[in-house]
């Protein structure tokens, strides 16, 4: 279910994949590329997103919504999904304003899923 939900994400302009990690870092569900090794991001998301959420809660912010990781060559976005965490590869050039909404989107339906 969850990979229909990521299959559904993926056809979003700009996103190149998405997956779900688990707060531990285990991949729940992947629609990665295939030269992306989703063990190794989704430890790696975890342990961003973990960051920033102790970073957001120790300077008054409150709970996380949403991280992004800016490279030359594209975004990574993630958004807490209840026991998962959702993360998204986009490309440089994309609308974050349409991401950002199909995520909260899928991160709902994702969330129902628990």
């Amino acid at each position: 279910m969850i990979d229909r939900v990521l299959l559904e994400l993926n056809k979003t302009e700009g996103i190149k994949g998405s997956m779900v990690v688990g707060k531990d870092g285990l991949v729940i569900a992947s629609q990665l590329p295939g030269s992306v090794d989703a063990e190794l991001v989704g430890a790696m998301a975890s342990a961003a997103f973990g960051a920033a959420e102790r970073t957001a809660a120790e300077i008054g912010m409150g709970t996380l919504e949403q991280t992004m990781i800016e490279g030359e060559h594209g975004k990574t976005l993630m958004v807490d999904a209840g026991e998962g965490i959702l993360v998204v590869l986009t490309d440089a050039k994309v609308n974050l304003g349409l991401i950002r909404i199909t995520m909260k989107r899928a991160a709902d339906k994702i969330k129902a899923m628990f």
